[in-house]
């Protein structure tokens, strides 16, 4: 065997230098002073950054909310004017459908013995001891919606119509009419005699509990349609115009109208309490509906009578006017 021997004077790597040289390559990464270290140490975040990020957090939260509430509260304003608006129309188109067809009876000659009034406007609120306010009067040519007349008698082809104002709520009442003709009686006689069936109490307040409580039973249908139109509504004008030739003048009526005209219930040639035989030219409808909120702020504001607080009860509620002109043929006469 052939054996290669190195100088005496050659180093060989001995166990020990390779042994060293590993040790520094890993104290390298181990010692506190290494760079990796130190960057793993600053990877972190302080408690003053901490902190700050929170309270960032919570600025941007309360913004988000504060815009959903505000968006949230917009969009609950605007689909309650939408249904108040909706509201609104339909009372007007109903009023007007319901006066361009109204009649009335011929006048009667001879003040000493008038028969009742054919045609009745009131606007003076709760003027009843009962508290129910009977705003319009008239006959109307039968609609189909109409139960049939339960009286006995022979059935015309007219209703009764009274609009109605109960606790800030109106009120639609439609009764059909039926002459007797061993006992005949006036077209006024007829409405009169309906009055105080109409304006019961109990009636009207139960309505407006089982509107208010579905859950309730509904109140004892009588023997007419009656609609609750809005609650939360004041009637604001009302005023019929007419003639003054035509107005029913009888003396108590004059005493009251010398008492009230300077409130603007009796000024000819408009009147915002009328009693007549023919109808009128026109009636200018001004209303006001309100929502569950508006109601509420306004009923605060009642007692607040200082500058800003009337401000913002005639900024409160929804406007609505119509003029209602009658038609100017066959309007104002039985057939």
């Amino acid at each position: 065997m052939i054996f290669s021997r190195l100088p005496k004077n050659a180093q060989r790597p001995t166990l020990n230098a390779q042994r060293s040289t590993s040790e520094r390559l890993n104290s390298s990464f181990l010692t506190p002073n290494s760079s990796f270290r130190r960057h793993s140490l600053r990877s972190g975040m302080t408690m003053i950054e901490l902190v700050a990020a929170l309270a960032l957090f919570v600025v941007i939260l309360g913004a988000l909310l504060t815009i959903m509430n505000t968006a949230t509260s917009l969009w609950s304003t605007a689909r309650g004017q939408q249904r108040e608006q909706a509201v609104g129309r339909q009372i007007l188109d109903l009023l007007t459908d319901d006066l361009q067809h109204a009649v009335t009876d011929a006048p009667s000659n001879g003040v000493s013995s008038l028969p009742p009034p054919t045609f009745i406007l009131d606007t003076r609120t709760n003027q009843t001891a009962s508290g129910v306010q009977i705003v319009l009067q008239f006959a109307r040519h039968a609609k189909r919606q109409t139960f049939p007349p339960a009286q006995s008698g022979t059935p015309l082809s007219l209703d009764a119509v009274f609009y109605t104002y109960f606790d800030n709520a109106l009120f639609r009442h439609a009764i059909p009419l039926s002459v007797d003709y061993a006992d005949p009686k006036t077209l006024g006689k007829l409405l009169d005699d309906q009055r105080p069936d109409v304006e019961s109490k109990p009636l009207h307040e139960d309505i407006l509990k089982y509107v208010r409580d579905p859950t309730r039973n509904p109140p004892p249908a009588p023997d007419w349609s009656f609609s609750l139109l809005a609650e939360r509504i004041d009637l604001l004008d009302l005023p019929a115009t007419l003639p003054e030739a035509f107005a029913r003048k009888p003396k108590s009526k004059l005493r009251a109208a010398a008492s009230t005209s300077a409130t603007g219930f009796y000024r000819p040639p408009q009147y915002n309490y009328l009693e007549t035989d023919v109808l009128p030219d026109r009636i200018d409808v001004a209303l006001r509906l309100h929502s569950a909120e508006d109601w509420a702020t306004l009923q605060r504001l009642q007692n607040d009578s200082s500058a800003e607080a009337d401000r913002t009860q005639d900024r409160l509620g929804l406007r609505f006017s119509k003029q209602i002109t009658f038609p100017a043929q066959g309007g104002s006469r039985l057939p």
